[in-house]
């Protein structure tokens, strides 16, 4: 089921574009038409379409799938190739695909003949989490309606509902920026630097869908500058990390128009706050907060001018269908008369305003008398480093390990962790690529770091292993 809240000003405009490619408005129903078609001919109806992205490039073919599977009465489920075979094997199993679809080519995995996938009645898409800090966990999305499935048979009875709606989010930007509201002014044009390894490109896609807005995907190795001046985006939709890359390639002697930036799904330096007041014509910077599970249930509004503390502090959005409440640090929620559950964020309450405080199952423990140190905490400190570009702070068999990019030299590096309490510092420090950081992943799984960065000899820059630090 597609839904539009607001139709677009112009048919003629367009609504989807990448470096290479573009769909107007006007073009969209015969592109998407022709998808269903192919979609018809395979008996598919009720279906599951898994889209993998191929050469790290999230095409407009790519994203167009996902609206036609919808379009045709399915739900798209979505991944990279650069993930391994296995991973690729267990994400189209999880998502209980009929087939794959990958360089618009398709493969039939489940015989539609034989019964159609179950689905939820107003179910548009099906996830894996990123597993950024845990084993993966299976999600659902049923027109932005979520469920736990844990590769188990799917059960879509009341005590495995959850709720999350492209609604919620939308409705978000319209009222922080009104003047997107109703398109008074202008409408919004999204840019976003997102990767197809998570579900939040397709999330956005379904957001731009929504309101009639323009997206225009910004692949790793685009040159920034030209694609901003080409497509005069006032709108960034990005997480922490890809929003980064996009401030730092921003020159310094020009600013950027931008209504609106919103930036949630992990830590959002001060530095970069900072750089994007410094380099941005900025109206407005939104924090959200929330899950996959869960719904985006908080949120920050920040104007340029504010202090820094504005944008940390975020609050509970009203909503009638969840309740939340912080009890020993962690957030807990429900939805109507379902039991309380928690998605391990910690968090401290301050004259009314929520603070995020890390993820009980985002630490690790590497010290006696059980102290535990915070990923979120190390990485801040690295992030001060000039030339420290990405960097992530995590755990393997009691070592603790710091991994970045950029061309910050690894001595600086480590000079500056020194500064940190001794227990807290890392027992080595890898200065690695980017490639072999991102993997195409704009979020890093980082229980899988460790092992990446030790089994290969490939993307390993300089290595420090620091015997001094040892924990006392």
């Amino acid at each position: 089921m597609l839904k539009q809240l607001i139709n677009p000003l112009d048919k003629d405009s367009i609504f989807l574009s990448t470096s290479i490619d573009k769909v107007t408005w006007n073009e969209l129903d015969e592109r998407l038409d022709e998808k269903v078609a192919i979609l018809k001919e395979h008996g598919l109806s009720s279906h599951v379409a898994f889209i993998i992205q191929e050469n790290n490039k999230i095409t407009i073919d790519d994203l167009l799938w996902i609206l036609a599977s919808i379009k045709n009465g399915g739900s798209a489920s979505n991944a990279e190739d650069t993930a391994s075979q296995k991973e690729l094997d267990y994400l189209i199993q999880g998502s209980n695909a009929n087939c794959v679809i990958r360089s618009n080519k398709i493969e039939i995995v489940k015989d539609p003949s034989l019964g159609s996938t179950k689905m939820h009645s107003n179910e548009i898409f099906r996830g894996m989490t990123s597993g950024t800090t845990t084993k993966e966990m299976f999600e659902i999305y049923p027109y932005f309606w979520t469920f736990e499935d844990h590769m188990n048979s799917v059960d879509f009875n009341e005590k495995t509902l959850i709720g999350c709606t492209i609604e919620s989010t939308n409705r978000m930007l319209l009222n922080v920026a009104p003047e997107f509201n109703g398109y008074q002014n202008e409408r919004p044009v999204i840019l976003q630097p997102s990767g197809f390894t998570s579900t939040y490109s397709p999330y956005n896609v379904l957001r731009a869908y929504q309101i009639g807005a323009r997206l225009h995907h910004l692949n790793i190795g685009d040159d920034i500058i030209k694609e901003i001046d080409e497509v005069k985006p006032n709108c960034i939709l990005s997480f922490p990390n890809a929003l980064k890359r996009t401030i730092d390639a921003l020159p310094e002697d020009r600013k950027f128009d931008f209504n609106y930036i919103e930036s949630g799904g992990g830590y959002t330096p001060e530095s970069l706050i900072k750089d994007i007041e410094r380099k941005c014509n900025l109206k407005k910077m939104y924090n959200m907060f929330g899950s996959t599970e869960m719904d985006c249930v908080m949120q920050s509004v920040f104007s340029p001018g504010d202090p820094v503390d504005n944008f940390y502090g975020v609050e509970i959005l009203e909503n009638k269908h969840y309740d939340i409440k912080v009890e020993d640090g962690l957030l807990w929620y429900k939805y109507g008369t379902l039991d309380w559950r928690t998605d391990n964020d910690k968090f401290i309450v301050k004259d009314g305003k929520y603070y995020y405080d890390g993820r009980a199952n985002d630490e690790f423990l590497i010290v006696k008398q059980g102290v535990k140190i915070y990923t979120g905490v190390v990485e801040a400190v690295a992030l001060e480093v000039d030339g420290v570009e990405y960097v992530s702070s995590c755990e393997q068999d009691k070592i603790h390990y710091l991994i970045y990019t950029g061309d910050a030299d690894i001595n600086k590096v480590s000079e500056k962790i020194n500064e940190m309490q001794r227990w807290k510092r890392p027992h080595e420090i890898y200065h690695i690529t980017e490639d072999l950081y991102y993997s195409g992943s704009i979020k890093i799984q980082k229980r899988k770091l460790p092992s990446i960065v030790k089994s290969t000899d490939y993307g390993i820059i300089s290595h420090l292993n620091i015997k001094d630090h040892k924990l006392i």
